[in-house]
């Protein structure tokens, strides 16, 4: 592996919309909720005609204001996950890049790996900077599907639907090794791959006319069998990237995963022997950022001045129904 371009992390930023919505929006008056869709004090909602690219646009302003410099200088790459998209079939980077002011050579829109995208974006980043020459790529994770879903007046009422809220992080990466991102390991569970499905009251296939919105589906059989696979695959791919990386229990100084619901927050701490403390989340006030989780609580991690030099930040989480589980180990440093 030493043909491979190393890569390493430069700064994270979040932006978040501006509606902010409690608990009281949500569920019906005197209804027991699940363990699994409690938590979350508020979060926010995307209002209409909010778009992802405006999202993306806020925080890379974020980001060079905390970095001092500009973030579009020698961009070669922008990657973007977007739960909700603005736009089906075209997706949103070249938008980015207009709004930016950049021509970058490679934009790549991925829809798949959910609340784990940014890592394998990271991994997508380091193949084109190994194979193309490419210097530095802006990661781009954005959700939208609180207020393009579960704010409708029908789907608020749900269980699950005060548990996602909207919000960007995008990260700058750069090839180099000033503060590299060592060890990836992206697992993908294929047999899984059907268990999240929308639901409505209809008939009908996603993109045809519907008199209701749709939702995801979370029945009881089905919530069970997913915290199973959840509560068992994170620790395990998490503990694979450990091992390459020669670190034990000891040596995960800061956690970084994706936020569904306090639960798993905890199991997934208490198995990989983690302090709370060390756990970033911003669960409570942003409740699932799906994608976004990630690239937030680096942000947020930094903000709070919470990452020591020479530590080890590992970042881990599975999507959807457990079709696809990820981690990364960065070694981390001063300022990149």
């Amino acid at each position: 592996m030493s043909n491979v371009t190393p890569i390493s992390f430069v700064g994270a930023a979040s932006a978040f919309p501006t509606r902010i919505v409690e608990n009281d929006f949500f569920g019906t008056p005197g209804a027991k909720q699940s363990a699994m869709f409690r938590g979350a004090k508020r979060r926010h909602h995307v209002e209409p005609g909010q778009t992802a690219v405006d999202l993306i646009t806020q925080a890379c302003a974020s980001l060079e204001a905390r970095l001092g410099r500009s973030v579009t200088d020698g961009l070669d790459i922008i990657l973007t996950n977007v739960s909700i998209p603005d736009m089906p079939f075209t997706g949103c980077g070249a938008e980015v890049a207009r709004e930016l002011g950049v021509h970058p050579q490679w934009v790549f829109d991925l829809h798949n790996y959910g609340c784990i995208s940014f890592i394998p974006m990271a991994a997508l980043a380091q193949s084109l900077m190994t194979t193309t020459g490419a210097r530095r790529a802006l990661v781009c994770n954005v959700q939208t599907a609180g207020g393009r879903i579960f704010s409708d007046p029908k789907i608020r009422q749900l269980p699950q639907a005060a548990i996602p809220g909207d919000g960007c992080g995008v990260a700058l990466l750069e090839a180099g090794d000033s503060r590299p991102i060592e060890h990836i390991v992206v697992r993908n569970f294929p047999a899984y791959a059907s268990d999240m499905q929308i639901a409505s009251g209809e008939d009908a296939s996603w993109w045809e006319p519907r008199g209701d919105q749709f939702s995801i589906n979370f029945s009881r059989a089905k919530v069970a069998r997913v915290v199973g696979r959840g509560n068992r695959m994170v620790p395990e791919v998490v503990q694979a990237t450990c091992d390459q990386a020669g670190i034990g229990p000891s040596g995960i100084h800061t956690l970084i995963t994706n936020q569904p619901n306090p639960v798993f927050l905890r199991n997934w701490r208490d198995a990989l022997q983690v302090p709370t403390e060390r756990h970033i989340d911003t669960f409570a006030e942003h409740g699932n950022l799906f994608g976004a989780a990630m690239p937030v609580c680096l942000a947020r991690a930094e903000e709070e001045g919470r990452l020591r030099p020479e530590t080890n930040v590992v970042l881990g989480g599975f999507s959807h129904a457990g079709d696809y589980a990820a981690a990364a180990v960065i070694r981390w440093t001063e300022a990149a």
